[in-house]
């Protein structure tokens, strides 16, 4: 008897780019030892950055308190805080 069935490509060639890339990483033995260094550099690094229990963060900003006894709201952002922050900008 003769086998007649089409026989399936070569599943290389059907691999794109990172079914390439795959291919070579799994077929490679330098992959478990990648591997193996990148878990040991990130414990590493994990161990060697350091670590505050309150650190203190500087913030670019500026806090100013204006007071106008007796006036509105609406009133103190239009004639104080406005014309301040565009003073401080």
């Amino acid at each position: 008897m003769t086998d007649t069935a089409p026989k399936p490509e070569n599943p290389a060639r059907v691999l794109r780019l990172a079914g390439h890339i795959a291919h070579i990483f799994i077929q490679s033995k330098l992959t478990p030892l990648i591997i193996v260094g990148a878990l040991l550099l990130g414990t590493f690094s994990i161990l060697q950055t350091p670590r505050e229990e309150e650190p203190q963060i500087v913030v670019p900003m500026l806090d100013v308190f204006v007071q106008m006894p007796g006036a509105s709201a609406e009133e103190v952002t239009q004639r104080a805080t406005v014309p301040m922050e565009k003073l401080l900008r």
